[in-house]
């Protein structure tokens, strides 16, 4: 019979294409995982790793046992799901990934909260893009996304949990605006720094923008926001940014921020899960938190 802990090792090695964070992920060392891999070959009969430069990648035999191994995983997460649903004892750990801002800005504050009152459950966080946390959601790899702007996605539901007020910003010690009250056509022509339109955040200021005919003069764009908010502070233009990821700097006085009337922009922001999704008394704990309702 094949260890199921050998399996999950197996799945996170394909997956990373290193022994080294299969073993980081799993809390073993690397030569532990040398020694399950060997083993599982011995059991099935078959190479099911190759080298190929500094990684490593599954052999016809690997790729065979991938969705199996997983679909296993996958089982037995869904049957200690219950079991755990059952017994009502906040425990087992609950897989989210998020975009950056909202993991930095948003959720550790929320994790902290959650892993005091509830020792006993781990949570993991992973940072990704929106893109990736759409198909990890459908694929039931983790148990919650977060990302901003929503969109429907087949098989995934969303939930709005807060919406993050949208501001024009400049560095104080160079400035693209001297007055403190500006209109929305005074940004045009002048130097912008902004996020990428890979990005939601981006799309959508850049829609709003279009569509009250703005042309600011953009100098460069990033998916990152500590990216931007670095260029912002050098001076090489002024940006539109969530206030909530900027109270660092403003407190610092670092940035300061250049109100633009009638440029009201929110951003939603959104927890994401899958439509059939079971849920655990600890995840249930932890979606009640992150909605803003008791637990």
């Amino acid at each position: 019979m094949v260890d199921l802990f050998f399996l999950k090792t197996f799945v996170s090695a394909a997956r990373s294409k290193s022994f080294k964070t299969a073993a980081e992920r799993n809390f073993i060392t690397q030569p532990a995982v040398s020694q399950q891999m060997r083993a599982l070959e011995k059991k099935l009969g078959g190479k099911l790793f190759q080298r190929q430069g500094k990684n490593i990648v599954l052999t016809s035999a690997g790729e065979i046992l991938l969705p199996y191994a997983e679909n296993i995983l996958h089982q037995y997460k869904e049957a200690q799901s219950r079991i755990q649903k059952m017994e009502s004892h906040y425990i087992g750990t609950i897989r989210t990934a998020t975009i950056y801002s909202i993991g930095l800005y948003d959720l550790q504050p929320l994790v902290r909260r959650y892993l005091s009152k509830h020792p006993q459950v781990t949570i993991q966080l992973e940072y990704n893009q929106s893109r990736r946390i759409y198909e990890m959601v459908q694929n039931q790899r983790i148990d919650f996304g977060f990302v901003a702007y929503p969109k429907e996605m087949p098989g995934v539901q969303s939930t709005v949990f807060h919406n993050h007020k949208l501001v024009c910003v400049q560095s104080p010690h160079k400035r693209v605006f001297s007055k403190k009250t500006i209109t929305l056509k005074d940004l045009n022509e002048q130097p912008y720094i902004t996020f990428s339109a890979k990005v939601p955040t981006g799309k959508a200021i850049d829609n709003f923008l279009k569509t009250k005919n703005i042309n600011p003069h953009y100098i460069q764009d990033y998916e990152n926001i500590e990216t931007l908010k670095s260029a912002v502070l050098i001076g090489m233009g002024f940006s539109i940014v969530p206030k909530a990821t900027i109270q660092h700097e403003l407190k610092n006085g670092d940035l300061e921020i250049v109100n633009v009337k009638k440029m009201d922009i929110e951003r939603p922001l959104a927890v994401l899960m899958a439509k059939d999704k079971v849920l655990t008394k600890a995840m249930k704990g932890f979606l009640s938190l992150i909605t803003k309702k008791s637990i």
